[in-house]
């Protein structure tokens, strides 16, 4: 049986009619504004997280050494680090031979519940508590050393 194709396009053009060209750019526009509408958004959105996040760094105070030296393995091992990596690594840091991973592996969990570090590695808000914590030190050890007598 043969096809009979005149039919077939003019069922196509009653039942399917072309948009007018007036109605091609309106559509275009119309999408066009979305796109522009969803990327300003993610945009706006990423910046509202980092904003928040630096509001919401964590005291650095509570941070011990156990913590930092953590946060500076995480750091190091730029997110490619496991729980066994990062405490070999933290063993390097801290210049300690027994560091336990399940201690690490639980701390990583908290920090992480905390926003400091991420499943692949350390957040902004981890950067800025460890910093914070780092400069505390200093200046206790600073403190330390400056005669009280002078």
């Amino acid at each position: 049986m043969k096809r009979d194709d005149t039919n077939i396009d003019e069922i196509l053009k009653q039942y399917l009619p072309r948009a007018s060209r007036e109605d091609i750019e309106a559509a275009g526009e119309t999408v066009l504004k979305r796109i522009r509408e969803m990327r300003f958004q993610a945009k706006a959105a990423a910046a509202a997280e980092e904003k928040n996040a630096a509001k919401n760094t964590p005291d650095a105070g509570w941070l011990h050494d156990f913590h930092i030296g953590l946060l500076m393995a995480v750091e190091e091992l730029q997110g490619y680090g496991k729980p066994v990596s990062i405490t070999l690594k933290m063993e390097e840091i801290l210049e300690e031979p027994i560091v336990w991973g399940t201690a690490v592996f639980l701390n990583l969990l908290l920090m992480e519940r905390m926003g400091l570090v991420s499943s692949s590695a350390i957040t902004q808000s981890g950067r800025e508590a460890m910093a914070k914590a780092l400069a505390l030190r200093q200046r206790a050890a600073d403190r330390v050393r400056r005669p009280r007598f002078a």
